[in-house]
């Protein structure tokens, strides 16, 4: 930027006050009268700063086809004078009619409305505008923002904008506002920001169902219809028909309101065609509608819609073209009905052709308060909508009009492989919702994204919709939602977005709930104080640049109680939400977290950024640590309000309300009457170096289960190197696949108290005794009970487990790979254990036997090897027979990856691969598998790349 200083305000100052004082009004004396004397007029005022002149005309001058032009500075708007290259004369429109190159790096002023080329339909002259990377247009105002709707720009029927910026040097629209802020390092434009400018208008000759005439068929070349904002006529019957290219394109702070019925889009597509080549661009902080197709068959990859004010994404008019990958975050809702898409076909035609009919995969809509829908598909839209993400809007879908519902019921239109998490996930009106199947995949939950956009575990687990395979602009993705769950913040695809729109650019600080206490890791150290319960939501974020601490015993809400219908008095429900990559640490016995009943914990890690609980010391390095040091604080307990059979009340009924307990470590009650209730999610995470033993009798494990129901969701967990057991399941509901019990004092998977759960593809290596971490008296891999002292109570312990690999950690002093008793029922099957010194199996108590023989308790398809005995033979032992396929006596063939060096891999081989599995369909929440064991083969890695083996070290996946 050149800066040239002016006196032009100056004079003009000057000036004003000259006339001002020879116009002034003065008092003539009649004659005889004594003369009045006069006061002098003030002095002038100063004169107003010299303005700075921002020149922005190229040292080769400007191209050909515009015009250098000064922009008056305008105090109101705190703009300064601007020396630019100008497209438009700013009084009236201006038609360009000839080819326009625009060389890189140029900025260009629009002045009033350009039209780049007249309509050929009319007899008008074809134009092209070519534009080359990180040029900056900016709507001129020349006369302030109060008239800057008459800046805009429009590619007329016929003509082309060839306009291709890069990922590093986007083509920009923007506002003069911007410009000036960047230029000069004013602060005019804000958050809220919008209407600045106008925007940009394609018109093109692809078919349209909006005719002016009446008489005019859609999708022909006489139907064809009016823009908005007086940009020409648009449609024809050209599906093919080319406007040009946009790619890597930010149009930003536009929108402008002509008239209540007359608004201008970021991007308005008006009958463009499929052969115009559209991906990568961004709108930003638009008044209007970010992009809006009227009609056309025009498909756009890679879209960001950011502070949008009313629609972001937005079509009408028979609309049949494409989008994948576009993202939208909805910050700045300004219209009366702000959504993330709306889609109609005609207003007051629904069943008008062409009909709307686009293909839309891989969409993620996050909005905030004040939005309306997600997504409102109406008016007779079909199309395809899938494998797509809303969150954060008031509700999440909503299907309105009969067309509409007609066309869904036919197959033409089709929603699948949605997620949603939002207070209102479908719209109930007066339309009703369409009655899904199963097959169509749509999930609700607690949304598990990183850093609000990314996939986590909840959305991995929709099943992606094929519908769109056969369609070769869609790209092959295993995935819903905008972005791979291996892109980041900072490496994604749209980091073309300008900065701090889409991301946030400002440093990390720690969240409210949290305290600042120094560093630790390089990173801003936030403590989380248990001195009071936490009440509010709490969210632990940016765990590239923060580290939690836990600082005593930390209760996420106040216990509601057993009956959800009836919360106690002064409680309080509060959610623990930790994003990917975060790590919470804590350093003393009295170090631990508490989720109490009817609150939450949002755990949601992600295999390539798992959450980790772990010691303070070992982050910094201080302490003895060796692979198998234990204990160094508390650990992680859920309470929820499940059934439970150990009742406080010895009055008080197993599985009822006023059943009810008090957990380990003073962590409050649990329990009740709800087999659904809902402790949140737990996925990727990693608990490490917990398990404090306050006495004898009260222990804390790695994550204790304490009455937590079905509607939990617990994925991809390990509990290393806990003191006492790495899970434990008191009564409950909750089930859990893929996890990890590695080098525990006590049991790696311990049940009791009435827990009727599933757990699926398990793996545990015992734990070994060291100088910083003992072992107990009877360490096992499974210890599973109904009730001590009362095996017959009810509701019985009946889990549904399948698929475990039970490995001995080495430890002379170890026990036994399973021990099943205390009147438990459930099915144990397909499990291969290895390596314990006492035995393999041990089954013991009458009531244990007796449901065993019942068929109560099924223990079938287990392969045991190089234990002191295989199966226990200690006079209370059941009747196994050939039936139950326990395989004794081969020797072990695993191989692979081992937690543990020196010990058995977890990878099956030809002796375990040898027994016949048994089929779970229809146990629990079991799903049938070909093999025994935890691992299928050497390529199924599912429990590497978040892991940590024995060492501590990293696994990987590759």
């Amino acid at each position: 930027m050149k800066i040239r200083k002016s006196l032009k305000l100056a004079t003009m100052a000057s000036l004003a006050v000259l006339t001002l004082a020879a116009c002034s009004d003065t008092t003539i004396s009649s004659p005889g009268q004594p003369t009045t004397p006069v006061s002098p007029p003030p002095p002038p005022p100063p004169p107003p700063p010299a303005s700075a002149t921002i020149d922005l005309v190229p040292t080769a001058g400007c191209p050909t086809g515009t015009s250098e032009t000064t922009l008056d500075a305008i105090a109101a708007d705190g703009f300064s004078d601007v020396l630019v290259c100008a497209l438009g004369s700013g009084s009236g429109s201006t038609i360009v009619t000839t080819d326009i190159n625009i060389p890189a790096n140029t900025t260009i002023a629009i002045r009033g409305p350009v039209f780049i080329g007249s309509d050929t339909a009319n007899g008008g002259t074809a134009a092209v505008l070519t534009v080359g990377e990180g040029v900056r247009f900016f709507g001129a105002s020349a006369s302030g923002t109060a008239t800057a709707t008459d800046d805009y720009m429009v590619v007329s029927r016929g003509s082309r904008i060839e306009a291709v910026g890069t990922a590093s040097n986007p083509i920009r629209f923007t506002s003069r506002a911007k410009l000036n802020d960047e230029e000069t390092g004013s602060s005019i434009t804000e958050a809220s920001t919008t209407a600045q400018w106008g925007g940009l208008v394609l018109n093109g000759f692809a078919p349209i169902n909006a005719c002016s005439s009446a008489t005019a068929t859609g999708g022909t070349a006489e139907c064809e219809k009016s823009g908005e904002g007086s940009s020409g006529l648009f449609g024809g019957d050209q599906a093919n028909d080319n406007s040009g290219t946009l790619q890597y394109v930010s149009v930003e702070y536009a929108g402008s309101r002509l008239t209540t019925e007359d608004e201008l889009n970021g991007i308005a597509f008006q009958g463009v065609g499929s052969g115009t080549t559209v991906d990568h661009i961004q709108v930003h902080n638009n008044l209007d509608d970010a992009v809006e197709w009227f009609g056309g068959t025009v498909g756009v990859k890679y879209f960001v819609a950011t502070g949008t004010g009313d629609d972001s994404i937005d079509w009408t008019d028979g609309w049949s073209g494409k989008l994948q990958f576009a993202v939208v975050r909805s910050t700045n809702p300004s219209s009366e009905d702000p959504r993330g898409i709306e889609a109609d076909n005609l207003n007051n035609a629904n069943a008008a052709e062409p009909f709307s009919n686009p293909s839309i995969s891989n969409v993620t809509l996050v909005g905030t308060t004040g939005n309306q829908q997600g997504v409102l598909l109406r008016r007779g839209t079909k199309g395809r909508l899938v494998n797509t993400i809303v969150t954060g809007f008031e509700s999440g879908l909503d299907v309105d009009d009969t067309q509409t519902f007609t066309n869904y019921n036919d197959g033409d239109l089709v929603i699948e492989s949605l997620f949603l998490d939002n207070p209102t996930n479908f719209t109930n009106d007066s339309d009703g919702v369409p009655t899904f199947p199963a097959s169509a995949n749509i999930r609700t939950g607690n949304n598990t994204l990183t850093d609000e956009f990314f996939p986590g575990q909840q959305e991995l687990n929709v099943p992606v919709s094929t519908v769109l395979s056969g369609d070769s602009f869609f790209d092959t993705t295993d995935y819903i939602g905008a972005f791979a769950p291996t892109e980041t913040v900072t490496s994604n695809w749209a980091s073309f977005a300008q900065p701090g729109t889409l991301f946030p650019e400002t440093e990390a600080n720690c969240p409210s709930g949290t305290t600042q206490n120094g560093t630790l890791d390089s990173k801003k150290l936030c403590v989380i104080s248990g001195a009071n319960a936490i009440t509010s939501d709490l969210h632990l974020t940016n765990g590239d640049q923060l580290i939690y601490e836990l600082s005593g015993a930390v209760f996420i809400g106040v216990d509601q109680g057993a009956d959800p219908a009836n919360p106690v008095a002064g409680s309080a429900a509060t959610d623990l939400t930790i994003d990917a990559g975060v790590t919470v640490v804590a350093e003393g016995n009295d170090d631990y977290l508490v989720i109490t009943r009817g609150s939450k914990i949002l755990s949601n890690g992600t295999a390539s950024r798992p959450v980790v609980f772990t010691s303070k010391d070992k982050i910094a390095g201080t302490g003895t640590f060796d692979q198998d040091t234990k204990g160094l604080w508390g650990g992680v307990i859920l309470n929820g309000r499940a059934p439970i059979n150990a009742c406080a009340d010895a009055g008080a009924t197993g599985g009822s309300v006023d059943c009810e307990k008090s957990g380990e470590g003073s962590s409050g009650f649990f329990g009740g009457a709800s087999s659904d209730d809902d402790s949140g999610q737990i996925f990727y995470t990693r608990v490490e170096y917990a398990g404090v033993r306050l006495t004898n009798d009260d222990e804390l494990n790695g994550i204790a289960f304490q009455g937590v129901g079905s509607n939990t969701e617990v994925e991809y967990v390990q509990v290393y190197n806990n003191l006492d057991d790495c899970f434990e399941w008191f009564g409950g509901t909750v089930s859990a696949k893929h996890m990890l019990a590695t080098g525990c004092g006590d049991d790696q998977f311990d049940w009791t108290d009435g827990w009727q759960g599933s757990l699926q593809y398990g793996i545990a290596y015992g734990g070994v005794s060291s100088a910083t971490g003992g072992i107990s008296e009877d360490p096992r891999g499974l210890e599973g009970d109904n009730l001590n002292n009362d095996n017959a109570a009810t509701p019985v312990s009946t889990p549904r487990i399948s698929n475990i690999t039970i490995i001995a950690g080495g430890d002379v002093n170890a026990d036994t790979g399973a021990v099943l008793r205390r009147g438990m029922m459930g099915t144990v099957a397909n499990a291969i254990v290895l390596g314990w010194p006492d035995a393999g199996i041990d089954v013991d108590d009458t009531q244990t036997i007796t449901n065993f023989d019942n068929g109560d308790l099924q223990i079938q398809s287990w392969f045991l090897s190089g234990n002191g005995d295989d199966l226990e033979n200690d006079g209370e032992d059941p009747t196994f027979t050939a039936a139950n396929n326990l395989v004794t006596g081969n020797p072990i063939t695993t191989s692979g990856f081992t937690f543990r060096t020196g010990r058995p891999g977890v990878v099956p081989g030809a002796n375990e691969n040898a027994v016949p599995v048994f089929d779970v369909t229809g146990i629990g929440e079991l799903e049938p598998t070909t093999y025994i064991g935890a691992v299928e083969d050497a390529n199924d890695t599912w429990f590497l790349g978040w892991s940590i083996d024995q060492e501590g070290n990293l696994t990987s996946a590759n």
